[in-house]
């Protein structure tokens, strides 16, 4: 007799045609459906579904490691009575999964559970209107008349209201509905209908306690949108901030962070002289940047949130970013003073290439084109008052500053095709002549780092004799340089390492630069540290306290037994 050969499908389908219980036993050998019948998720699934008896379903889903979503799948073919009581019961579902389950429950159950469960609701952050906006038509608008009989907040009532199908909006009756009703149910929503679109013609109160409905990108607003937009902020505290990078990557800020950036923002656009060129302008933001944000201290560690460091207006309120947030804050800044810009990728680096922009010549004319800028690598030379080496150059020139001491090309903005035509470089006498016409630096072109550079050297011949006595006191320096050091914490090391422990007296066997946290802090807050190992002083380390902004001598002994390094470090270290 010829074998047959049954696809898994096949197998499913017979199963599904035997009775309920022939099926429940073949669902209960798990051996049986996994390793010989290679049954796939999704048809065991579908034979779950297809059992009557919901007690044997639920062991069918305890037996089974299926996929959340098939799961829910399953979970939505029971009863209304034992759906609630899977939730209540279940720990384990994400919020998602519970406005799913919920979701499909008939009017009259969802209802009363909204009613008689607010404590799981808020325990599991899940607002009503979450569950009534994904409803149907006649379920929102049996809800909406029953309305008055969940006894929830205003608010909540609200944001129910705004976030109902257009089609439901239409047909209600609003004649005897109080102002605050009407007010919300003649918000516009997004095509998810779960965000408000703001109406800047509306009175701002309107919004008020509709915060949870408000995710707003005002990165395109208008100096009129602004001002209005302020205003419902005020109305609304608890608002949600986006900016949006590389249209993909949404960050969010608060209204608190939006404010401080933007008062900082217009603060600095004010100081410019209108009268400035292009240039200038631009030479002011990017030097205000390199002083008022940091990279990010907690850059490839375990605790780094990679949403925070590239969220616009918390970066200027914190002080830290990384390199395509960081140059996110800069093209919005140009882009209000009327630079045009686009941020631009190289090899794990982000940075600007400014178009259309007129550069002046050493020979005192001037030249219209496309040039690049790095805010991020131009971070410690603004910081310290330096000349910054990564600004209005032409692609050739900055891709020079890719090549390390060994020869090595890290390609950082390597982008032939978006950077073939940035041809535009600002020479070293011309980008003096700039800076000091906006007086970042001197009549004569040099930058305030030179006095840091000359007074370094100077205490280093001083102190030739007394390498401990000199260390402190190139601390002392760079503590009245930069106040700010023990925060601003990788500009501080790029100083330390490069300028204040690179003279010719301070010589060591070993000197580590580095971050670490204290053992005490669950959040793991990195910290600025150096180690020095020489024949003469022994083993120092010195801990940079951003409490006192000052550096804390401490024992081997001591250091060891209070602060860690970060796993990503030890790897590094333990690679190199």
């Amino acid at each position: 007799m010829k074998s047959i050969k049954f696809g898994g499908y096949d197998l499913k389908d017979i199963i599904s045609t035997f009775s309920e219980e022939a099926k429940q036993d073949v669902l209960k050998n798990q051996d049986l459906i996994i390793n010989k019948l290679h049954l796939s998720d999704y048809q065991v699934s579908d034979l779950v579904k297809g059992l009557s008896n919901e007690e044997i379903k639920k062991e069918m889903i305890d037996i089974y490691e299926l996929p959340d979503y098939l799961k829910m799948d399953i979970i939505k073919t029971f009863s209304d009575s034992a759906k609630v009581n899977i939730l209540l019961e279940n720990n384990s579902f994400r919020k998602y999964d519970k406005i799913q389950i919920l979701e499909t429950l008939d009017s009259e159950a969802l209802n009363k559970f909204l009613l008689e469960n607010k404590e799981f609701c808020k325990e599991s952050d899940i607002r009503p209107y979450e569950i009534v906006c994904k409803l149907n038509n006649d379920k929102q608008t049996k809800l909406v008349t029953d309305l008055e009989d969940l006894e929830l907040t205003l608010n909540e009532k609200r944001e129910i209201l705004a976030t109902l199908n257009e089609d439901v909006k239409k047909e209600i009756d609003v004649t005897n509905f109080p102002d605050e009703y009407k007010s919300a149910i003649n918000m516009k929503t997004d095509e998810n209908g779960k965000r408000i679109v703001i109406d800047f013609d509306k009175d701002p109160e309107d919004y008020r306690g509709l915060d949870n409905l408000l995710l707003v990108n005002p990165e395109e607003f208008t100096e009129e949108m602004r001002e209005k937009f302020a205003k419902i902020c005020n109305v609304c505290p608890n608002l949600q901030i986006v900016s949006i990078l590389n249209d993909a990557l949404e960050s969010k800020s608060t209204v608190s962070e939006y404010k401080e950036a933007e008062e900082w923002i217009d603060s600095l656009i004010q100081s410019i002289n209108p009268e400035y060129s292009k240039a200038q302008k631009m030479a002011i933001i990017d030097n205000a940047i390199g002083k008022k944000i940091s990279y990010s201290p907690d850059f490839e560690t375990e605790v780094f949130d990679q949403s925070d460091c590239r969220a616009l207006w918390k970066i200027i309120s914190s002080g830290y970013g990384v390199c395509n947030g960081i140059a996110k804050v800069e093209k919005y800044i140009l882009d209000r003073v009327g630079i045009e810009s686009e941020i631009i990728g190289g090899n794990g680096h982000a940075f600007l290439k400014v178009k259309d922009i007129e550069l002046p010549l050493a020979n005192g004319e001037t030249k219209k084109g496309n040039t690049i800028l790095d805010p991020t690598w131009n971070l410690t030379s603004h910081r310290f008052g330096g000349k910054p080496e990564n600004f209005c150059l032409s692609y050739d020139d900055i891709r020079k500053n890719d090549i390390d001491d060994e020869g090595k090309d890290h390609e950082c903005h390597k982008n032939d095709e978006k950077l073939e035509d940035a041809n535009l470089s600002l020479d070293e006498k011309s980008l003096r002549k700039l800076f000091s016409s906006v007086e970042l630096a001197d009549k004569d072109g040099n930058f305030p780092i030179k006095d840091l550079i000359e007074n370094s050297k100077m205490l280093d011949e001083v102190y030739a004799n007394s390498p401990e006595e000199n260390i402190n006191k190139q601390f002392i320096l760079l503590k009245k340089t930069c106040p700010e050091f023990a925060k601003c914490q990788n500009s501080s090391m790029r100083i330390i390492n490069d300028i204040l422990l690179a003279n010719e007296n301070l010589e060591f066997d070993k000197c580590v630069i580095n971050r670490v946290y204290n053992k005490a802090d669950q959040g793991k807050n990195p910290l600025l540290f150096v180690y020095i190992n020489s024949e003469e002083l022994g083993d120092k380390f010195y801990l940079a306290s951003k409490e006192d902004d000052d550096f804390v001598p401490f024992s081997k002994q001591e250091f060891e037994e209070k602060y860690e390094c970060y796993e990503t470090d030890l790897e590094k270290h333990n690679r190199s």
